[in-house]
């Protein structure tokens, strides 16, 4: 059996796919023109790290394991499919350990979380900006953005390589820890063994330790390995596959977006889903949309 693995820094084995450490620009907001980063960045759907975006966010220094354990240790959540006390689950993510990670608290929908929390990363940093999504004008109950809370220890992973669904811009910023991300840009699709049933998803059951004579073609991608530090944003663009993993205890937050450069791609996503359940209401949302995108 031929397998590859991807560890820490550096390209892999010949045989295996080109994992470049680093690789994405790495850039003060406070030194950016913010037309010149709309232009080069995010409507190029190019990836990149900012420092500084959220410096105005109370969270920044504030959210901490302890300050979650302290504060909302009573909180109900479910991470691996199992429901913990806020505190307990912190409990574990302290001790965890890459030959023994805690469950991964991931996609927590900021706004089914208590409403001062919320303020305390408000407003959302100009680097995730314009983003369509926050528009009024988007039909009345489409709330399409989502801000999301991911809170993990020592050696745990987001479960899958993917890119965002509906084609959307991803904005991770970075609270407290480390994670180290990989990217690969959308021209790599075919390397990841799409799913059938869920495009953006690689049938790769474990991409860091990936069994080549099953996926040969995952030899053949090309990504890089970036670390994102507090106070960082990274920002993800439409169609990029990404996975993270945790190098020391993490909070991170993030959110959806759209651009000029995906308007079209996430209109095409997002009414082929209505139509699964509404043609006449997918048939008038696409010009109303695509009418949106041009305002826009």
């Amino acid at each position: 059996m031929s397998k590859v693995t991807l560890n820490g820094g550096g390209a892999c084995p010949a045989k295996g796919p080109t994992i470049r450490a680093g690789g994405i620009d790495r850039l003060r907001w406070d030194r950016l023109n913010h037309r010149a980063y709309v232009r080069e960045y995010l409507n190029a759907a190019r990836p990149v790290i900012v420092q500084g975006a959220i410096d105005h966010w109370p969270a920044l220094g504030k959210w901490t394991p302890e300050f979650f354990r302290t504060h909302y240790g009573s909180l109900e959540v479910v991470a691996d499919h199992r429901s913990w006390k806020l505190g307990e689950l912190i409990d574990r993510i302290l001790v965890s350990m890459p030959e023994n990670p805690a469950p991964y608290l991931h996609n927590q929908l900021m706004d089914q979380w208590p409403p001062e929390l919320s303020a305390d990363i408000s407003p959302m940093p100009d680097c995730t900006r314009p983003n369509y999504l926050e528009s009024r004008l988007f039909p009345p109950h489409a709330v399409l953005t989502y801000i999301e809370a991911y809170i993990g220890g020592r050696g745990a992973k987001f479960p899958v390589l993917h890119y965002d669904g509906w084609h959307t811009h991803a904005f991770l910023m970075q609270l407290y820890g480390v994670k180290e991300y990989l990217a690969f840009p959308p021209n790599q699709s075919r390397y990841f063994y799409p799913r059938a049933e869920m495009a953006n998803v690689t049938s790769i059951p474990d991409i860091e330790n990936v069994d080549l004579s099953q996926f040969p073609l995952f030899a053949q991608a090309e990504g890089a390995r970036v670390e994102l530090h507090p106070g960082e944003t990274l920002f993800v663009p439409a169609g990029w596959w990404h996975t993270a993993r945790i190098l020391t205890t993490a909070i991170t937050v993030s959110i959806n977006g759209v651009s000029a450069v995906n308007c079209r791609a996430f209109r095409r996503d997002y009414c082929t889903e209505v139509a699964s359940y509404s043609r006449l209401k997918a048939t008038l949302m696409a010009p109303y949309l695509s009418a949106l995108g041009a305002l826009l």
